[in-house]
């Protein structure tokens, strides 16, 4: 999946930004698409007025190798070269060809160095006809005029693009789109029982580690988890550009703190505060792609440092509980069995779990189909008694096949359950039984049966289903063969 499809999948829409004034580009973070595994997929847009078929920008971004790339919003271009370049030189034969070269670069950061060996940085505030004005961080001005420039470098855009286009001049809309590590989400559940059979079932995502801010931008929450390589190694052609030339990353650094600096001084309303502003932006919407789904939340706004919550769907669901035994441990535990009617698969979270109000436990949700059920394993059983014996009924024949003796012998199973509650209970109980099953009682079914090749007894994984009313005791019996082998002293007997 490219970006461009997963920005028509989401249906955003391009805003058509100030006409550009030079070939240079800021990208605004359009889509964020991130996942619980520690990374996010970035979208960005931004337009440059090409400049012979060539623009710039200062993105760089810590990408994961192979993952990124840029491309024309217009599908009919095509970018032909990206190059990433320590010192961005700005080439001239004569000095008299800078009017012209720099005529539409103002407000770009240059580094002019003279004929004499000095040197002069600053952004570019104007193109005189004999000379150019550059204006300082401490907001003084510098002028150089043209004869003595003997090097003029591009100071803030590292990165310069080549594009494949009819008009090599034209005004184009930019996309740059990446894998980053550093950023997830984590999910969590809450299920509120309205009644014995049904519940409210919410997502919740909680965002982490946002490396810049998010405004007015859609958030992509994703379940499940891609195969990527070496998600957290910088590509190869970025690599040493996010650390590198001292006087670009300062220039970074600083824009990066006035942009922070800036949100710090923006209305709260539209930040913070379960992460989005107005009802629109807290609109789910949800897609399938291959193995994994996508949540859409639009409109989201959110401050680099700043966590948000917030939910991501909402949906009743069916709920059955009953009680689980495993005989074979005498273990059993209060289950409820979720019907996951959402639509969408549920993915593997912690889900707290309130019955009118009040908190009744805290399992894990397992990976759960659409359509399919999952149980939740709420808390051990105190309302219902129960127990399992095993007596031999009956010893046959042995047979000898050269030093083993076999021996088949009957046994009887009786499994009690007592309700001591004062509504009724349903009952699955688990049973491993280690030989020929004769007979089951209250409809027991052998779920699964496997037969070793070091003995004569197959493994049977038998379960009931059983309803006990209130007050009330149910026995349940079966009988099976068990062959008893023994030999050169030794025994080896069949049982459960």
């Amino acid at each position: 999946m490219n970006a461009l499809t997963l920005t028509a999948m989401l249906a955003v829409s391009w805003q058509q930004p100030a006409p550009p004034q030079h070939f240079a580009f800021e990208s605004t973070l359009k889509t964020l698409v991130v996942f619980k595994e520690g990374f996010g997929f970035f979208i960005r847009e931004g337009t440059a007025l090409l400049e012979n078929g060539w623009a710039t920008t200062n993105l760089v971004p810590r990408a994961a190798i192979g993952t990124f790339y840029v491309y024309p919003l217009n599908a009919t271009d095509r970018v032909e070269t990206i190059v990433t370049t320590p010192e961005h030189l700005i080439p001239f034969e004569k000095p008299e060809q800078l009017r012209t070269l720099l005529a539409n670069k103002v407000g770009l950061r240059l580094r002019v160095s003279t004929t004499e060996g000095g040197s002069a940085t600053g952004a570019l505030a104007k193109v005189l006809d004999d000379m150019v004005l550059l204006r300082t961080d401490e907001g003084q001005y510098s002028a150089v005029e043209y004869a003595r420039i003997s090097k003029v470098v591009l100071t803030d855009f590292p990165v310069r693009i080549k594009f494949r286009t009819a008009n090599q001049n034209a005004r184009m809309g930019i996309g740059v789109a990446y894998i980053q590590a550093g950023v997830k989400w984590e999910p969590s559940y809450l299920l509120e029982l309205s009644s014995a059979t049904q519940g409210r079932l919410t997502l919740r995502g909680t965002l982490l580690g946002l490396p810049e801010e998010l405004k007015e931008a859609d958030l992509v929450f994703v379940v499940g988890a891609p195969s990527l390589m070496n998600v957290g190694l910088v590509d190869s052609l970025l690599s040493g550009f996010e650390s590198g030339p001292a006087d670009a990353v300062a220039n970074l650094d600083r824009a990066r703190r006035e942009q922070a600096a800036k949100a710090a001084e923006a209305p709260s309303g539209g930040f913070g505060g379960g992460g989005f502003a107005g009802a629109p932006g807290s609109e789910s919407v949800s897609d399938e792609s291959g193995e994994l789904q996508y949540y859409l939340k639009r409109g989201f706004s959110l401050r680099p440092g700043e966590r948000a919550m917030t939910v991501i769907f909402e949906a009743n669901v069916s709920v059955h509980p009953f009680f689980d035994w495993n005989a074979d441990r005498n273990d059993m535990h209060y289950v409820l069995r979720v019907s996951n009617t959402t639509g969408s698969p549920l993915t593997s979270a912690p889900v707290f779990v309130l019955d009118d109000g009040k908190p009744v436990g805290q399992p894990v949700m397992g990976y759960t189909a659409k359509g399919d059920d999952t149980e939740l394993r709420m808390t051990r059983a105190v309302g219902i008694k129960a127990e399992a014996r095993e007596v031999e009924v009956e010893r046959g024949e042995s047979v000898i096949q050269g030093e083993v003796v076999q021996t088949p012998i009957t046994l009887r199973g009786t499994m009690t359950i007592e309700n001591f509650r004062d509504k009724p209970a349903e009952v699955r109980i688990r049973k491993t039984v280690n030989g020929r099953i004769l007979e089951m009682s209250h409809g027991g079914v052998v779920k699964n049966t496997v037969v070793s090749s070091g003995g004569p007894n197959p493994s049977n994984q038998v379960e009931w289903t059983i309803n006990v009313a209130a007050g009330q005791k149910v026995v349940v019996e079966y009988r099976y063969v068990s062959v008893a082998v023994t030999g050169r002293g030794r025994s080896s007997e069949g049982g459960s």
